[in-house]
């Protein structure tokens, strides 16, 4: 399994279906790549719906393209075509009203994507999680590039899906223990174990295990990038470049924090942590792995405040900046 993708839902506001989450979908179309495309139907029954994958090209390109998104934060009723404005979606976000349901599967074929229709059972399976903590701390109100408070997303904790709170949390605390494990290790093949730490300047057993856990939690921070409620699925245009590697895009998550902005993501992509591909912890490692090998050889840096018009750090040189940071 490689990811669950979800559309996040509000009551109907025409009464006729009052009673039924319609879904906020963006989107409905899973893959654009040539020979494999995919996108989700959902199928009306009566008072209530679900959702269904089909191969190929849709019938209705425009109307998979666009799910039930009209404009902005403005979406159509699946059950009555009834407009859903911008400030019902914002008022039911803010009134913690807002759900999700399970719109398709992903999972490792050979050499290819597979989407399969979602069950009754991976829905409940995502609902039993039950973490024990979650992030603290307000999200500024106020970004350039888009905002997801005003939907009722206003902490950190709001971000993650339970499931993948568990997971984040469940990964940070193995950090300890691997630690301790791996300062065990190093101290029975031999390595000397003055009890020195990282910060005072130790290379011995426990400097060591201090190291590789510094590694595990830089990836466990790029681990949250793509396991968080805000990354969106990316169907792969054909004809576009990854922005590594050169090779042909395919369908993947996007990740969310690479700018100053948290935008509001009504379809999401839930990643399955234990899959090699793009939301998986294996994936987060390859991510950094490059980046400190880099850094081997590097002479410890050093900081200092000094007056900007009267210090000659920068004496003689191009100063460049990206603002307005």
């Amino acid at each position: 399994m490689i990811a669950w993708l979800w559309a996040r839902t509000v009551k109907s506001p025409n009464p006729a279906f009052a009673q039924v989450d319609v879904p906020l979908a963006s989107t409905f179309v899973l893959s654009t790549k040539a020979g494999k495309e995919a996108y989700v139907e959902p199928v009306i029954e009566g008072s209530s719906y679900r959702f269904t994958v089909r191969a190929g090209r849709p019938g209705n390109p425009a109307a998979a393209k666009n799910g039930t998104k009209l404009a902005r934060a403005n979406f159509s009723c699946l059950m009555s075509g009834t407009p859903i404005s911008g400030d019902y979606v914002k008022s039911e976000g803010r009134a913690g009203r807002m759900g999700a349901r399970l719109m398709a599967v992903v999972a490792e074929g050979q050499r290819s994507r597979v989407y399969l229709a979602p069950t009754a059972q991976h829905e409940a399976a995502a609902r039993s999680a039950k973490p024990t903590w979650k992030p603290e701390g307000e999200i500024a109100s106020r970004m350039t590039g888009g905002n997801c408070t005003p939907y009722g997303l206003t902490t950190w904790g709001d971000l993650f899906t339970d499931r993948q709170l568990v997971a984040l949390t469940t990964f940070s605390d193995l950090v300890d223990e691997v630690r301790e494990r791996v300062e065990r290790d190093a101290v029975g093949a031999g390595l000397f174990d003055h009890g020195r730490s990282l910060e005072q300047g130790g290379s011995g057993a426990a400097a060591y295990a201090e190291a590789v856990g510094v590694f595990l939690a830089l990836g466990i921070s790029r681990f949250s990038d793509r396991n968080n409620a805000l990354c969106t699925w990316d169907s792969g245009p054909v004809g576009t470049k990854a922005s590594t590697g050169g090779s042909a895009r395919t369908a993947s998550l996007r990740n969310l924090f690479a700018r100053q902005a948290i935008p509001m993501a009504w379809d999401f992509g839930e990643a399955n942590p234990f899959s090699d591909s793009g939301g998986g912890y294996n994936s987060a490692l390859e991510w950094i792995e490059p980046a400190v090998r880099a850094l081997n050889g590097f002479s410890r840096g050093h900081a200092q405040m000094a007056d900007a018009q009267n210090q000659a750090v920068s004496s003689g040189k191009v100063v460049s900046s990206d603002p307005p940071y």
